[in-house]
């Protein structure tokens, strides 16, 4: 069986937050469906601080398993904050929210909204259209 995963773009402070929050075990994990701690996303988490330090970045990816995004909901309060005492735990949240829901959903297509015309570009393009 495949484990789905999806993408999520931490910055550096959000990745310094999960490693503090992310631990690699737990007491009894092995009578936990989900245990609230992860060796691999602790794994991940560590390299992409290692990759973003070695090269000057301001974000790096995790691939998330549905059970990465349970652990960063257990694990990582709405409430918590960068070393700088900016909030961050709420972006944290919704970004492993939204991994669940693409994990078991699907990926959302988006578009962006298409420009409004002005009249006069709306004149224009039916000249054009009509070879004027």
């Amino acid at each position: 069986m495949t484990i789905q995963t999806c993408s999520a773009l931490f910055t550096c402070d959000e990745l310094w937050l999960l490693q503090s929050a992310i631990r690699h075990e737990v007491a009894q994990g092995d009578t936990w469906k989900y245990p609230p701690a992860s060796v691999e996303l602790n794994d991940q988490i560590a390299d992409a601080l290692v990759l973003c330090e070695e090269n000057k970045l301001d974000d790096a990816a995790l691939l998330l398993t549905r059970g990465d995004c349970l652990v960063i909901d257990f694990c990582v309060p709405q409430t918590a904050k960068s070393a700088a005492g900016v909030p961050i735990g709420k972006n944290v949240l919704l970004k492993s929210f939204k991994a669940r829901r693409a994990i078991e959903q699907g990926p959302i297509a988006y578009s962006d909204e298409p420009a409004q015309l002005t009249p006069g570009e709306v004149r224009e393009t039916l000249r054009r259209m009509q070879g004027d």
